[in-house]
């Protein structure tokens, strides 16, 4: 059986909704980690706080890169994509810059701020 071709905007649409689930699933997690740091006494507590952001850093990470993929598929076939237009809707600034391909200097220090619950 030969392969069937797939064009780019379904490939990067399809990556934006694994990134998707990926982020709900880390969403779930989130939750369950809040919990367990809420049961936490005592000095491991500002540990545990640390941990729980980490897990937010990776949610809020994942649904950037679903963003920038969405955007890109939703350019279609070109000779090109237009980075700067698929990270508009980026929050994250540092991620943003890194897939423009513009460093975060360049990028200005409102380039977006990452949200710690």
């Amino acid at each position: 059986m030969s392969p069937v071709p797939v064009r780019a905007p379904e490939v990067l649409s399809s990556i934006a909704q694994e990134l998707e689930h990926a982020g709900q699933l880390c969403d779930r997690l989130e939750t369950l980690v809040t919990q367990l740091v809420r049961a936490t006494r005592g000095e491991p507590l500002a540990i545990a706080l640390h941990e729980a952001q980490t897990l937010d850093v990776l949610t809020q990470h994942l649904a950037a890169l679903a963003t920038f993929s969405r955007n890109l598929s939703s350019q279609g076939e070109s000779a090109g994509y237009d980075l700067r237009q698929a990270v508009a809707g980026v929050t994250l600034g540092d991620l943003a810059g890194r897939l423009s391909g513009v460093s975060a200097e360049a990028a200005g220090a409102d380039a977006g701020d990452l949200d710690l619950f």
